[in-house]
């Protein structure tokens, strides 16, 4: 019977990892028993709580997370329930005796991993404590002595610096989604403070429901206080409790409040302006209206917009925002929302269409800024918008939002990546605004790619090392090793050193795809070996057919190694096509015959209503077709391309390589160094192949530490 009974615990458990709310009141619900007997069953069925026991079959679940997919350590953690990436690390190595980190990398399985769990040391410690307690005890007084003194002697002042955590939900149904958006528009009213620093939301939230004190958090985000509270909302009332707490863990202010519900931006309000009382900052009179503002008179409209600034899905965010603009057709930050999210939406071309997306995202940017010329975020919007359209614009755009908002974290990477990918670039300019963003927004899994570009064109390769051992765990499997290898490769100042380490890497986990993956990668793009790439990708798909960017890779490869027959034979089978998806699928079928200068093909699937939206395959259609005129009238109507800014450099030299036109291939060639994750790509890409033996093209390669052929 007890047995059967965890049988069906566990069954339960499971289907809910990722609720981290889920804990011994939902579980009796669902077994249909009372919180004691449900205690007290699995108690006597596995000898522990039942909170020991979820916590358990959370970190056995994220341990398989680890080793089978290519998920990030941040969203692993996510899966399996722990609201905290930084509390997950620390539950994980307690548990297992290992981060997640060091598992995920190293050579070492599940059982085994299981079979070197830390033993309960507890009789041991009660043992030590015994002989060594009285010794203890007279370490204590002279510590506490020397604190006492040490304090007394000192007078600390703290710097303007605050993190303000989620918000409890105390709430009777679950309202996490308000009590989010409660602390997340008080974090954003402070943000807009020019003489405080405020920590991103995005890193704070991932403190909740950690088991650590204010101060270790206050120190791992680099703050000097920090705002918590809780938020409980019952038929049209609303109670809040804030409290302000010192990195000391010295209670600061404090205040409860039960209001209407009508009056939430009121108390919201009257947080904010409290904090900065009590951290006697002189506010400015236009920083005095900031924190009495109302966004909207309309709670309906509002309590749609918290909903939709705490939803992950970009089309279920903005139908939440457009809802609230319905009911309220001057709410000027559920405008800048939707044109955030319409924004987003142009990085993905895949799902979107990338230039419908970026009419909209203009749109409501300008709707925004209509009904209130201080919206930061809009401002933000349009910056990223003009990037490859009107360089003079993006950086007044990018100046006005972060004057509005100083701690805008966003703002700051997109204004850094206006001094990456300019004409001119200015690399010190891209790491000086990366570094505030890193300080604002220290957790976000946005942001350690960017941060490691910045360091690594800067040649700061220490800080870069120490930052990826660091953070690395914020990184996916693909993202970890790209930068990794890039590190290896610029510290060394050459491409080739890169090899032995994968392959040392391959010894130690020879059932790593993404390792042989990554091996292929850099043959093709360090030496242009085809057949070698081949081999190591051949290897990677037999391992994992299922990772996109693995199917991807190995049958380009096999069209650019003139394979058409096995590249065929794969893009026919139903697993590539339930990978591709429809889309993707197509422009593989669209390469496939671009490669074999089919241009009766190429122009026929460019025609493919899917494709009409897709910038490359179009300009490069009429490259190859020799339609020049057709090639200026794309790129005057869609300047910034494909959407995709990293890769802009990339494609306007493959497209100038097709039109022969050298110099422009050249020029874009250069500045290509700036593209972190496109070094090695022209190398391998076949339309350089008719200037690889020009001495201009080989002064390239030695620049950016690759062998040139014969040398």
């Amino acid at each position: 019977m007890s047995q059967k009974f965890i049988d069906e615990v566990r069954s339960i458990v499971i289907s809910n990892l990722s609720d981290e709310k889920f804990g011994v009141r939902e579980l009796s619900s669902l077994l249909g028993l009372s919180a004691s007997q449900t205690l007290r069953k699995v108690k006597a069925a596995t000898g522990k709580s039942v909170n020991q026991y979820i916590r358990e079959l959370r970190l056995e679940k994220a341990a398989k997370l680890l080793k089978k997919t290519d998920l990030s350590i941040a969203e692993v953690s996510y899966k399996v329930g722990f609201g905290s990436s930084s509390y997950f690390n620390t539950v994980f190595n307690k548990y297992y005796g290992i981060t997640p980190g060091e598992y995920k990398t190293k050579s070492l399985s599940l059982s085994e991993l299981t079979a070197n769990k830390p033993k309960n040391k507890s009789r041991e410690v009660s043992l030590k404590m015994k002989i060594f307690y009285p010794v203890i005890i007279t370490l204590v007084f002279v510590i506490a002595y020397l604190l006492v003194n040490n304090l007394a002697s000192k007078n600390t002042t703290l710097d303007n610096s605050i993190a303000v955590l989620p918000f409890k939900d105390f709430s009777p149904e679950d309202s996490q989604w308000f009590s989010d958006g409660v602390s997340d528009n008080i974090l954003h009213s402070l943000a807009q403070m020019n003489d405080l620093s405020v920590i991103s939301f995005t890193s704070s939230s991932t403190y909740r429901n950690t088991e650590k004190q204010i101060p270790e958090i206050a120190k791992e985000l680099g703050v000097s206080y920090i705002l918590e509270g809780s938020v409980t909302l019952y038929d049209d009332k609303i109670k809040v409790i804030a409290q302000l707490i010192n990195a000391n863990d010295e209670h600061v202010w404090s205040k409860e409040y039960e209001e209407s519900f009508n009056d939430v931006i009121a108390v919201q309000n009257n947080v904010a302006q409290e904090v900065m009382k009590q951290l006697k900052i002189t506010l400015s009179p236009q920083e005095e209206v900031i924190l009495k503002k109302y966004p909207t008179e309309n709670m309906e409209a509002y309590s749609l917009f918290l909903k939709g600034q705490n939803t992950r899905s970009l089309r279920a965010k903005s139908e939440l925002f457009e809802q609230a603009i319905v009911l309220d057709s001057n709410f000027a930050n559920a405008y800048a929302e939707l044109a955030y999210s319409y924004y987003r939406r142009t990085l993905y071309s895949q799902s979107y269409n990338p230039f419908t997306s970026r009419d909209k995202a203009l749109n409501y940017a300008n709707k925004a800024l209509e009904k209130d010329s201080n919206t930061s975020l809009a401002w933000g919007v349009k910056g990223s918008l003009n990037l490859y359209l009107d360089w003079d614009k993006a950086e007044e755009y990018f100046k006005k939002a972060i004057a509005l908002n100083p701690n805008d974290a966003l703002t700051h990477i997109q204004y850094g990546l206006y001094f990456q990918l300019r004409p001119n670039p200015d690399i010190n300019k891209y790491l000086e605004h990366l570094t505030i963003s890193q300080k604002l927004n220290p957790l976000s899994i946005r942001q350690p790619r960017n941060y490691m570009r910045a360091l690594l064109y800067n040649k700061k390769f220490e800080e870069a090392e120490a930052y990826l051992n660091k953070m690395g765990f914020l990184l996916s499997k693909n993202n970890f090793l790209q930068l990794k290898t890039e590190l290896i490769a610029k510290r060394n100042k050459d491409w080739t050193t890169v090899i032995p380490y994968l392959k040392t890497k391959i010894e130690k986990d020879p059932n790593n795809a993404m390792l042989y993956y990554y091996l292929g990668y850099m043959y093709d793009g360090i030496f242009n070996d085809d057949e070698t790439s081949i081999t190591y990708h051949k290897k990677a798909y037999k391992k994992d057919s299922t990772n996109w960017s693995i199917a991807y890779s190995y049958v380009t490869l096999l069209i650019e190694g003139k394979k058409y027959e096995e590249a065929k034979k794969i893009m026919q089978t139903e697993n590539f096509k339930l990978v591709f998806g429809k889309k993707r699928a197509l422009k593989r079928l669209w390469y496939y015959y671009f490669h074999q200068k089919n241009n009766t093909e190429i122009y026929k699937i460019s025609k493919d209503s899917l494709l009409l939206d897709q910038y490359l395959v179009q300009v490069l259609t009429y490259a190859q077709l020799g339609d020049q005129r057709k090639v200026d009238s794309i790129n005057k109507r869609y300047p910034w391309g494909t959407g995709d800014i990293d890769r802009w450099r990339l494609n306007r030299a493959r497209l100038h390589a097709i039109l022969k036109d050298r110099d422009s291939m050249y020029y874009y060639l250069e500045l290509g160094r700036f593209d972190s994750d496109n070094i090695l790509e022209p190398n391998s890409r076949p339309e350089f192949d008719p200037y690889r033996n020009e001495e201009r093209y080989k002064n390239l390669l030695r620049e950016n530490y690759i062998p040139v052929p014969g040398e």
